[in-house]
């Protein structure tokens, strides 16, 4: 089954990444460094809400695409965060319940507060596109090139739509990426922001490489006429200062946690909201979920209560720790957690977790290379309060 209204999670995301993490890097010039530097950076961080829709739509436009793009100016990271369009809205301040229809009822500022509201966050710019530039850009990179899983078949004679593309290795020119992101199977719309996902990621790859050189000022034209922002000229030199540095391949995305649920008769995309405000507290306030991804943390059970160990695990995981062993301690009385680390570099996050759990960092002293990036977490007695 194919949407007419298709999600535009990929061309928001493929301009951004385009204009800000590798062409405007090329287009350095004295003119533009002499810009004030003094932008709204103060905390050296901007989120940018980008949101998609599609202009062929009779009537009001659906914001049928929503990503949050948090970047640190000083640490050149970046999160995102996939909304989906579904998700539900709970609030008495609005008189819709899906987080499209907020650009149906205020446009693109009635989104911009609906997802600051929803997320507790501020967004200092935004990004709005609809599907216009979206097939010249990607013509313009000389094509995506992905693993399609299978065959992607669909026919709609009466609105001239029609897909055929079959599965393996395949360049996709513009025409037929359009079709690939717009392809929803028997997974709605979650099966198709995991293949859009993987989208993004063969652009990411196509991005970083050096062939994208001379093809850059084609892009640049394309996706300025694509891109509707509201970043002033004067906001222009932090970014550029970030884009020469950022890393493509170190971005961080994931999707808005939560589960797929009825509400009188409507599908909505439920969020979960402990688990949301981890991933918005660690991937778009202080973007330690970036960092956290890079460590190896063996979780032994300290107390000798069932679950402990995992439970523990399946908490730092939001985090985004990466878990290597689960296990049992030397013994079942720890009074506390124990948060061993290896090397003096990790001792910062060591003791972010000992935080988290109510326990203590202890360094140990080993001589190993690989100590680095290694910790080993204690369960002890408490352990119940943070999970």
């Amino acid at each position: 089954m194919i949407e007419k209204l298709t999600d535009w999670k990929y061309i928001a995301l493929v301009i951004f990444l385009v204009i800000i993490g590798v062409a405007i890097p090329f287009l350095w010039n004295d003119e533009l460094s002499q810009i004030s530097s003094s932008g709204p950076f103060k905390e050296n961080k901007v989120n940018i809400l980008a949101v998609g829709y599609d202009s062929n739509v009779n009537g009001p436009s659906r914001a049928d695409t929503i990503i949050l793009i948090s970047l640190d100016v000083e640490s050149n990271e970046a999160g995102l965060v996939f909304l989906p369009r579904d998700t539900y809205i709970d609030s008495d301040k609005r008189n819709f319940t899906k987080l499209n229809s907020s650009h149906v009822y205020g446009g693109i500022e009635l989104t911009q507060e609906t997802v600051e509201e929803m997320l507790k966050i501020d967004i200092d710019y935004y990004l709005e596109t609809d599907f216009t530039g979206f097939e010249k850009i990607i013509d313009r990179l000389g094509g995506v090139n992905i693993n399609v899983a299978r065959n992607l078949n669909y026919v709609d004679k009466a609105g001239g739509l029609y897909i055929n593309i079959p599965a393996g290795q395949q360049t996709l020119n513009g025409k037929e990426a359009l079709q690939y992101v717009r392809y929803r199977d028997a997974r709605g719309d979650i099966g198709r922001i995991e293949r859009q996902q993987k989208f993004i990621d063969a652009v990411l790859s196509k991005l970083l490489s050096p062939s994208i050189v001379p093809k850059i000022p084609g892009i640049i034209k394309e996706a300025n006429e694509a891109v509707n922002t509201n970043i002033p000229i004067q906001d222009i030199t932090p970014f550029l200062n970030t884009a020469k540095e950022i890393d493509l391949s170190q971005i961080e995305s994931k999707m808005l946690p939560g589960t797929a649920r009825y509400i009188n008769g409507i599908s909505y995309w439920v969020p979960d909201i402990e688990e949301s405000e981890i991933m918005v507290d660690s991937l778009v306030r202080n973007k330690s979920y970036i960092k956290n991804k890079e460590y190896q943390l063996r979780v032994l059970n300290g107390v000798g209560r069932a679950g402990a160990a995992s439970n523990t695990a399946e908490l730092l995981e939001k985090y985004g720790f990466q878990i290597a062993d689960i296990g049992n301690a030397d013994r079942y009385d720890y009074q506390s957690s124990i948060i061993k680390y290896y090397t003096q570099k990790d001792r910062e996050t060591a003791s972010q977790i000992a935080e988290l759990l109510g326990g203590q960092a202890e360094f140990v002293e080993e001589a190993e290379e690989d100590s680095a990036k290694k910790i080993e977490v204690i369960v002890g007695a408490g352990y119940e309060k943070s999970v």
